[in-house]
């Protein structure tokens, strides 16, 4: 009821509304840092709901047991923050197993509460301006793009001003940014003209897909191996554990969804553009020709899942009429989960080809109207120069798809990342969490 109330107010009464919402949330701020704050009290924040670099942090900050009264402040429908959301039983086994973390409803007065007397704040999104960091108060900014493709903040065009000064305050309030390379050093200082502390860690919500790919495992089993006291353990015994760790965990995730984990899953992840017919390259996708390409190169059924931007979402667009049954995994509650359980991802614009492709996994992109797209946002980079695979049509992905040489795939990616400076190695979460630690305890 009150999603469709907002939906049809008109624009000036919703303007009203959150100006008012956004006084009496100020005014409760003010009133609630007359409180002491909770030295070991830590505030997760994320507007799109429990997930993204906030969860990862809080997971291995929970894991450390350090006694901290963990919060995690999420936006959405109280049935959306925790687990997944296709199935109410795994949802309920979800909550049942973070009972040890507090979940409050963004933009309320529990969550000016909680922030008003955090020692440590954590967000992955801007900070609105009612929001009152206190003197004591330290906060990490994870930021939610990871390596951009698509110029963001000051450098992008077309940004209202309200927009950008809401994110210069955030900026302003931030005592840490968290990086994953020196490239986006050097966007932090210029796009959103901060002038702090950067910590290069990595991307927290990473850290359990990286975890996973070929070059991390190996190293994970080589020194639990040698580390191990029975004399009759080898490092092959580890590499099987760890191989059937990722198997089991792959396994469950395609259940949830009700994918045969036997049969190799490709996920189609278009960017969101601007709504209506311009919300994707849906109509252009055929994913009946994709798909066969994909099982003549792989050698294994694939299946096509279909995960939309929730902005498409609501804008009326579907996954719909590709010529090949589909799985819509739009609703599913953690992206990083699904790029864990793929074996391919094509996308066009979003920053998921890069995280995707750090695993070793082949990404492919189909872009039909990249000059457009690049006229109208604005890249960073060279769009036909991305060490990808790219494709207009659904012919050209198929023939890239068959003709896929992995290879030549590593070699492009780990050069383009290599010149970049990036750093992604499976444990920015932990980095991240002793980041916080330091900052209640002390350093030691």
């Amino acid at each position: 009821m009150r999603s469709f109330i907002k939906r049809i107010m008109p624009e000036k009464l919703k303007e009203i509304y959150r100006k008012l919402r956004g006084r009496i949330l100020g005014c409760c701020f003010t009133l609630f840092g007359h409180l002491p704050i909770k030295q070991k009290r830590v505030v997760f924040e994320n507007v799109w709901g429990y997930g993204d670099n906030p969860k990862s942090i809080a997971l291995a900050l929970r894991r450390l047991d350090r006694g901290l009264e963990i919060v995690f402040i999420a936006g959405g429908k109280k049935k959306l923050l925790y687990g997944d959301t296709s199935d109410p039983k795994n949802g309920n086994r979800a909550i049942k197993a973070l009972k040890d973390i507090k979940f409050v409803s963004a933009g309320s007065i529990r969550a000016v509460y909680y922030l008003a007397t955090a020692r440590v704040w954590v967000d992955c999104n801007h900070k609105p301006y009612y929001v009152r960091k206190r003197s004591g108060q330290f906060y990490m900014q994870t930021w939610h793009g990871s390596l951009p493709l698509k110029r963001i903040e000051a450098d992008a065009s077309g940004l209202s001003e309200e927009y950008l000064e809401e994110a210069s305050y955030d900026t302003g309030l931030a005592d840490v940014f968290l990086s994953n390379s020196e490239f986006c050093n050097d966007v932090y200082r210029h796009a959103f003209g901060y002038k702090g502390r950067i910590a290069v860690t990595g991307s927290p919500r990473l850290d359990r897909m990286l975890r996973k790919s070929r070059h991390r495992r190996q190293n994970e089993v080589y020194k639990e191996a040698d580390n191990r006291k029975s004399a009759g353990e080898d490092r092959r015994t580890g590499a099987d554990n760890w191989k059937s760790a990722e198997e089991e965990r792959r396994t469950k995730i395609l259940k949830r969804i009700g994918i045969d984990p036997g049969k190799g899953v490709v996920l189609y992840a278009p960017t969101f553009r601007g709504g209506g017919e311009d919300a994707g390259p849906l109509g252009a996708f055929d994913g009946k020709e994709v798909v066969r390409a994909l099982g003549e190169r792989f050698g294994k059924d694939f299946v096509l899942c279909v995960k939309l931007h929730p902005l498409a979402i609501s804008h009326g667009c579907n996954a719909g009429g590709m010529g090949v049954d589909i799985k819509d995994v739009s609703s599913y509650h953690d992206i990083y989960e699904l790029l864990e359980a793929a074996d391919v991802l094509i996308t066009d614009y979003s920053n998921t080809m890069f995280e995707f492709s750090y695993t070793g996994k082949p990404c492919f992109l189909f872009a039909p109207d990249s000059e457009r797209y690049a006229k109208e946002r604005g890249m960073y980079f060279v769009y036909d120069k991305l060490p990808f695979p790219i494709a207009r049509d659904s012919k050209g992905l198929a023939d890239a798809v068959k003709a896929y040489d992995s290879e030549l795939y590593t070699a492009r990616a780990q050069s383009f990342y290599r010149e970049l400076g990036v750093r992604e190695d499976g444990r920015a979460s932990q980095r991240a969490a002793r980041i916080i630690i330091s900052e209640i305890f002390g350093r030691s």
